[in-house]
């Protein structure tokens, strides 16, 4: 709808199709009898990969902003509304062995994700994943609105008051206690934080030189070696390279286009699902981003394959201010 229709030239009535879309994502799972809260978690990731390169400027920065107020909200909300009904609602079960195996069996599976899986992951990885990240990543382990949510939902039987009571004070502790300890044991673990305050330097260095085009910049400002694309894994790079040839130019504007990608036999398709924008792009700089905007991508990369051209543009990476 956004990449073959004219919608974005109204963007008050495109960022209420984005909103009414995403919600009709959870009112369909839910319909199914399925999860909606999953259906809204991938509708989520989708359309802030694909579709928010499609929405005009004013929907774009609409939308961003309405989203991220709601978030705020809805956070504020549930955390309140769990600490609230820890003491007033009825039908509450204390079973103090039952909340002890809980939080006990909660740190064994955090355990048993965290240190074997990324044993794994460094068998094959490059960088590793130090041991400092490992104990912070089992450290991170916080309960929250959808444990509570989904315990929430049936109290009929003394079991199943006892799951919510148990839940309830699972999420409180671990909210209050480990998030509030989140920020000393990033300090003792030496890991660096504040990455908000890595993004001016690569901002401030294409300033001072006086040249509007991206470049790349593979350091962060404490003058460490960020990893390059060719470092990442073979799934991270497989899927990449599908995800550049065929997913956002059937889904969004970018180039190189189906005409380019797909065998000569798939021409008629390609052409019936390439836009015109994306066939006059030629030349020009078109810049896209994921909602968050922790990456550029000048798609020009894509448009030639010879040398002098792939030399001129290459691809821009910065560091989010919301990654840890």
């Amino acid at each position: 709808m956004t990449k073959f229709t004219r919608v974005r030239d109204f963007p008050l009535l495109e960022s209420a199709l984005f909103v009414l879309m995403s919600y009709s994502t959870f009112l369909i799972a839910e319909a199914a009898n399925l999860t909606g809260i999953v259906a809204v978690l991938f509708c989520g990731i989708c359309q802030a990969h694909y579709t928010y390169n499609n929405l005009s400027d004013d929907s774009r920065m609409r939308t961003k902003q309405m989203f991220e107020l709601l978030n705020f909200l809805a956070e504020n909300f549930i955390f309140s509304y769990i600490g609230v009904s820890m003491f007033t609602f009825p039908k509450h079960h204390f079973d103090p062995l039952f909340i002890l195996a809980g939080f006990t069996c909660a740190a064994i599976g955090r355990a048993t994700n965290i240190y074997p899986l990324s044993f794994l992951l460094n068998l094959g990885r490059k960088p590793k994943i130090p041991g400092n990240f490992q104990h912070m990543l089992f450290f991170a382990g916080l309960r929250g609105a959808m444990s509570f949510a989904l315990a929430i939902r049936n109290t009929v039987s003394e079991a199943r008051q006892a799951m919510l009571t148990t839940t309830s004070l699972i999420v409180i502790i671990t909210v209050i206690i480990q998030g509030g300890a989140a920020m000393n044991l990033l300090r003792w673990f030496q890991i660096p934080i504040g990455m908000e305050e890595e993004t001016e330097p690569l901002s401030n260095q294409g300033s001072r030189s006086g040249n509007t085009t991206p470049r790349c910049e593979w350091a962060d400002s404490t003058g460490q070696e960020m990893p390059k694309p060719n470092e990442k894994a073979f799934l991270a790079r497989a899927w990449g390279s599908f995800d550049t040839h065929y997913m956002k130019p059937l889904l969004t504007h970018s180039r190189p286009t189906l005409l380019e990608t797909l065998p000569v036999c798939c021409n008629p398709i390609a052409r019936l699902l390439t836009t015109t924008e994306q066939m006059t792009q030629d030349g020009q700089n078109r810049i896209t981003r994921d909602s968050d905007s922790d990456l550029c991508i000048e798609e020009s990369d894509y448009l030639h394959n010879d040398a002098r051209h792939s030399n001129m543009h290459r691809p821009v990476h910065a560091i989010s201010g919301n990654q840890v």
